[in-house]
């Protein structure tokens, strides 16, 4: 370590000398006034320490040479979290800034290039038989109580609930509470044998809301079923995604999903995120349409249509 002692008239004066004497990684040991003036001890790190920081320099650029990588939105804001507290130098934070814009930048240019308008469903909730589909805190029981609210309130329609949900303890008995309140039949459904046994009762709505379990996967019977009635031509199969999950986990969501024949999306819980990146994920990297947005747990309030938030994000002309 090189270290140098500066008297000077003032810090600002100082630190602008010994920045350019020992470089932007010189660091100040002691300050000490003297008859109005500032002495400084200052030193430059040791070699070692530049060394290590080019290596990490070097690591970095090499983690994100791959093309899988240089898009993959996630990893970058995650590395940013990281570096944001840490005790790297400015110089390499510097480095480091100017390597993330330069990966960051594509991604900005294909948000923007997005069309928004073709990716509003502009007609939801037609079909008779509503199945919504999702993962586990996924934000799906509120969320049909909310389409529910629409489909009776504001589309004055004959409607019901039923629910394949009863696998987890209290899995449907906030939804079943929504639909007392609501005045709106319900129907748990444990088994192809009571499907079959309520469609007579289901002839007399226009339209039914289907709860289903977020842990499909692990439940090979109840899959047979949804598979089944999503595969109906009355069928309407809407995915719901919570933007607090990260990219990843949204990507393995859509992609199991996908083949129960997802008509559109209802995102969740963007009244959760500090920032709009997983809704841009979505946005650039699937094909699905979103037909609403959810912004709270009020029902039958904080539910919009998708193109309101879309607006005032990508400033779209609404309909």
């Amino acid at each position: 370590m090189k270290m140098k002692k500066y008297l000077v008239e003032n810090l600002q004066k100082g630190w602008i000398q010994i920045r350019e004497e020992l470089g932007e990684n010189a660091i100040i040991l002691s300050i000490k006034e003297i008859d109005g003036r500032f002495e400084i001890l200052a030193a430059t790190p040791e070699k070692k320490q530049e060394n290590r920081e080019n290596r990490l320099f070097e690591q970095f650029k090499a983690k994100f040479s791959k093309k899988e990588d240089i898009n993959s939105l996630e990893k970058i804001v995650n590395l940013i979290i990281k570096i944001k507290d840490s005790k790297l130098s400015e110089r390499l934070l510097s480095e480091i800034q100017d390597e993330i814009h330069k990966i960051y930048l594509p991604v900005i240019e294909k948000v923007n290039s997005i069309d928004v308008l073709t990716k509003i469903e502009t007609d939801p909730l037609k079909k008779r038989f509503i199945n919504i589909l999702g993962n586990i805190s996924s934000g799906k029981s509120t969320t049909i109580a909310k389409l529910a609210a629409i489909l009776k309130f504001n589309r004055d329609k004959k409607i019901a609930v039923a629910s394949f949900d009863f696998y987890k303890v209290g899995g449907s008995e906030s939804l079943k509470t929504f639909a007392e309140i609501m005045q709106i039949p319900f129907f748990m459904i444990k088994d192809e044998k009571d499907l079959i046994m309520y469609k007579d009762s289901f002839d007399e709505f226009e339209h039914i809301l289907f709860d289903t379990p977020g842990n499909i996967k692990d439940l090979s019977d109840v899959e047979k079923i949804l598979t089944f009635i999503t595969a109906s031509p009355d069928a309407e199969n809407i995915l719901t995604i919570p933007l607090t999950k990260k990219e990843s986990l949204i990507d393995r969501d859509i992609s199991y999903f996908s083949k129960f024949r997802i008509h559109h999306l209802i995102l969740t819980k963007i009244d959760e995120i500090d920032s709009k990146i997983p809704l841009y994920f979505i946005l650039s990297n699937y094909d699905y349409k979103i037909s609403y947005i959810t912004n709270g747990l009020n029902v039958p309030k904080d539910i919009v249509e998708s193109y309101q938030i879309l607006n005032g994000i990508f400033e779209v002309k609404s309909r």
